[in-house]
């Protein structure tokens, strides 16, 4: 576990494709995101640190979301700020130096639903 926390905290700063603006060096790292159930996918919070998904463009899964979904339907999670499709719009780079080889795939479609 300590070393999943590491490299959410370490690798995702220093590596991987940046899809947002932030000021910082906050990246995504797909197989960080795969062993974190999503908090790899985090440059999305470094753009909005009180978003509930971490993984918003198509194709990032974001186990943990889906969890924190089942709890708010459930009724054991309420006030859950999701992403606003208009403000990941407004936060996402454009051009091919916000896209690496390999890191968004090829479209850059919102993810509206955990």
């Amino acid at each position: 576990m300590h070393h999943v926390t590491w490299s959410v905290n370490s690798i995702a700063h220093g590596f991987g494709g940046r899809a947002f603006t932030t000021r910082d060096r906050s990246s995504n790292v797909r197989w960080v995101a795969l062993l974190t159930f999503g908090e790899g996918w985090h440059n999305w919070h470094h753009a909005d640190p009180t978003s509930a998904r971490h993984g918003v463009l198509k194709g990032q899964l974001d186990l943990s979301a889906v969890l924190i979904r089942g709890f708010e339907r459930a009724g054991w999670a309420y006030d859950v700020r999701w992403p606003d499709p208009s403000r990941v719009g407004e936060r996402l780079l454009r051009g091919p130096a916000a896209r690496p080889p390999g890191d968004l795939g090829e479209d850059d479609t919102v993810a509206t639903r955990a």
